[in-house]
C-alpha cells in the first residue's frame, strides 16, 4: 500500500514537471485547474483545465 502511494506521488511529480518543461507557466496552470476540478468533482474547473492542456498540445 505504501508502496503504491510512492510510486502514483513521484508519477504525478514527474508529469508536473514534464508538464511544466513542455508548456511553461500556461501549462502548470491548466495541470493545476484539472487537478482540482478532479479531486473536487467541479466538472467546470476541470473541463477548463482540459481546455488548457489540449490547447497547448495542438498549438504549434
Amino acid at each position: 500500500m505504501l508502496t503504491q502511494v510512492l510510486v502514483l506521488a513521484a508519477l504525478g511529480l514527474a508529469v508536473e514537471k514534464a508538464v511544466e518543461t513542455q508548456f511553461g507557466l500556461a501549462g502548470v496552470i491548466g495541470l493545476l485547474l484539472l487537478r482540482i476540478g478532479v479531486s473536487r468533482r467541479n466538472a467546470v474547473c476541470a473541463s477548463i483545465g482540459a481546455t488548457v492542456l489540449v490547447m497547448l498540445v495542438l498549438n504549434p
